[in-house]
C-alpha cells in the first residue's frame, strides 16, 4: 500500500507499508492490503505502520486502491489545543 501523509506545511510521509493503524472518531482502525474503500475521522495522536510511529494532529485518512491519503494538522496542533 502507497501511505501520503499530508499537512498544511506539505508532504510529512510518503512511502510504501504493510500495514497502518490509527486512532479515529469510533476508536482504532487497522488497514491492511485489499482493504475495501472507506473514509474515516482521525483523532490527533500516533499513526503506526510496521515500522514506523508518526505522530499527527486531527484529520482525515481515505484509502481506495490500496492508496491511504491523510489530510492532517501537524503533530504540534494537539500541545496547542
Amino acid at each position: 500500500m502507497h501511505l501520503q501523509i499530508i499537512t498544511p506545511s506539505g508532504t510529512q510521509y510518503a512511502g510504501e507499508v504493510t500495514r497502518f493503524q490509527f486512532p479515529s472518531a469510533t476508536g482504532l482502525m487497522e488497514f491492511l492490503p485489499g482493504h475495501a474503500p472507506m473514509i474515516a475521522e482521525l483523532k490527533g495522536g500516533s499513526i503506526h505502520t510496521e515500522s514506523e510511529e508518526i505522530a499527527c494532529g486531527e484529520g482525515v485518512v481515505r484509502i481506495e486502491n490500496d492508496e491511504i491519503t491523510v489530510v492532517c494538522e501537524p503533530a504540534h496542533a494537539l500541545s496547542e489545543s
